[in-house]
């Protein structure tokens, strides 16, 4: 079936371990757009914190915030597809502070970091001591526990105690750690993207996705050609339909070379 769509995540995957995303890689996507494909980049970033890495010229659109944003390049339009209400994120944060070592609260824009002073020069965090200071729409939180051998556990818990969410072990493939990640129900990296193939009549199966993270993997699954970086963790591996060359190695731009440029 010939690909109409070319999708990436960020981190780990477009991204090489410096968080650049090389010339070759630019120029490589710049020629798939310039032959007629969609270029959609797929991420957990907020959308300052994606402007802080990537040309957004690059793509036709983001999908953000693990599919909970949807932002049009060309409009320079942004759009929720759902949100976290003020009372959930606050009985949340109540049942899992004491276990916490953090807990972020991400909107469309930024990182609002509870109760720990992170000193990273960045505009796109904020430190909060109430969820009060937050004026935006809450779409994601993340959750870092005091001790990684009960993450599964609390994972269950939350799950459990509140349907009305989407509740993930996440982990990069850059590092051991892990953590929980609470997004919109029904609402991840699959789900968006094939929600933006229904507007521009695009069937899964046309479309290519570049992961190598655990909040890939859907994605990986359900798209016609599912493609694990090299430096990619297993499950994803094992999921993909083929692995590239890893993200310090141009990987995607390898891949798209010889499959659709045919170098």
């Amino acid at each position: 079936m010939p690909y109409k769509l070319i999708a990436t995540d960020f981190d780990g995957s477009l991204l090489n371990d410096q968080k650049e995303i090389s010339n070759r890689t630019i120029s490589t996507l710049k020629e798939c757009k310039k032959c007629g494909y969609y270029i959609v980049g797929v991420s957990a970033r907020a959308i300052e914190s994606a402007k802080s890495v990537v040309p957004f010229e690059l793509f036709d659109y983001l999908l953000l915030n693990n599919g909970a944003y949807l932002y049009d390049t060309s409009k320079k339009e942004g759009t929720y597809l759902g949100n976290l209400s003020k009372s959930l994120a606050l009985s949340i944060l109540n049942t899992m502070e004491k276990h916490s070592t953090q807990i972020d609260f991400i909107s469309g824009n930024k990182y609002y970091i509870y109760k720990k002073n992170t000193y990273l020069e960045k505009p796109f965090i904020e430190n909060i001591q109430s969820l009060d200071e937050i004026k935006e729409e809450i779409v994601r939180m993340n959750i870092f526990l005091k001790d990684q051998n009960d993450i599964f556990f609390h994972h269950q818990v939350i799950q459990k105690k509140y349907p009305e969410i989407l509740c993930f072990v996440m982990q990069d493939s850059t590092s051991s750690k892990m953590w929980l990640v609470i997004n919109p129900k029904d609402l991840n990296k699959a789900n968006s993207l094939k929600k933006l193939g229904k507007k521009l009549n695009i069937s899964p199966e046309e479309m290519i996705f570049f992961g190598d993270g655990l909040n890939d993997l859907e994605v990986i699954k359900e798209v016609g050609l599912g493609v694990a970086l090299g430096n990619a963790l297993p499950a994803v591996k094992e999921c993909a339909k083929e692995i590239t060359l890893t993200n310090n190695e141009d990987g995607i731009a390898l891949f798209l070379e010889k499959k659709l440029l045919k170098k």
